[in-house]
């Protein structure tokens, strides 16, 4: 009898425990959801609107005519916008996210060791989201650094001496040309990885320092240990990081469609349409993403 009350009394403990979570969860999220409803929500119904709608601006205000789907099939009647837009807008994210995640992984590796100056390499690396905006972008892109003004890549060296070399080596135009993008995109890769070496760090920090020593006891090398313990250990801040850097790429400032979508039509409803295309592809490779990562996703059990 005795017994049952006390689990009573723990079941009730764990409840209250997790309505307290939960409340706490709602107060987090507030802000966010004030600022959806008050400020969000109006202009997302408008554009889903506009999407479906001949928009045109009169001395008396905006005016809607039903058009369908017009707007989002008049951009693909151009036959350059497919292979020149379209198509690198929507594929870019795989490249940009698996550049984004191993780099960050290495660097949260490096900056999670012990050395002096720590605090402010650390520093460094985040300073890019601190700082990053339009107009700050825009001014490195175009002032501070080189940049391929057709492909919107920003290097701070030529990738003319790889090109030479791996041509020299043998190797296929092909893997060249992926060589030659990622060395024009080290500046892209370092200015979108700060969130991502943050959270990576963090899901470091919190690996027990006790496995590595018994690894260690038990003779694993430090490349055994990355792999069945450190990578094991991040594999559900791996997930959190690739949603992360997904969205980061269709969002970002230098992908083709958005650019599209902002400058290259002063088609309204086209632009709102081709945005509200860019937000169902992203959330299926969201959905197809995080669903395929997931299972391979170990989480602690701390019951």
């Amino acid at each position: 009898m005795a017994e049952n009350k006390k689990k009573s009394s723990n079941k009730k403990k764990k409840n209250d425990l997790r309505r307290k979570e939960a409340l706490y969860g709602y107060l987090f999220i507030s802000p966010w959801l004030v600022g959806f409803l008050g400020l969000f929500l109006r202009p997302l119904i408008t554009s889903v609107k506009y999407a479906f709608s001949k928009v045109s601006f009169t001395p008396a205000g905006v005016e809607t005519s039903f058009v369908g789907i017009e707007n989002f099939t008049s951009p693909f009647q151009d036959v350059y916008f497919i292979p020149k837009t379209f198509g690198p807008g929507v594929s870019s994210f795989w490249y940009e996210a698996s550049l984004v995640c191993v780099f960050s992984l290495f660097i949260a590796i490096l900056l999670n060791q012990k050395f002096r100056g720590r605090a402010a390499a650390r520093a460094l690396f985040f300073l890019p989201v601190i700082i990053a905006s339009g107009v700050v972008i825009q001014i490195l892109r175009y002032n501070g650094l080189d940049t391929d003004l057709e492909t919107e890549n920003s290097f701070v060296f030529s990738s003319d001496g790889l090109a030479v070399l791996l041509n020299s080596i043998g190797f296929p135009d092909k893997i060249r040309q992926v060589f030659e993008q990622i060395s024009n995109r080290i500046f892209d890769i370092v200015w979108l990885s700060g969130i991502q070496i943050i959270l990576y760090l963090s899901g470091l920090q919190s690996v027990p320092r006790a496995e590595y020593e018994a690894a260690q006891i038990e003779g694993a090398t430090a490349w055994e240990c990355f792999w069945k313990i450190t990578w094991v250990r991040v594999s559900p801040m791996t997930l959190v990081v690739v949603i992360y850097s997904i969205v980061d790429s269709f969002t970002n400032v230098s992908n083709k469609m958005i650019k599209f979508i902002s400058e290259g039509t002063t088609n309204m409803g086209v632009s709102c349409a081709m945005g509200w295309l860019m937000c169902v592809i992203a959330m299926v490779v969201l959905i197809v993403v995080g669903g395929l990562i997931s299972r391979h996703v170990f989480y602690v059990n701390e019951e």
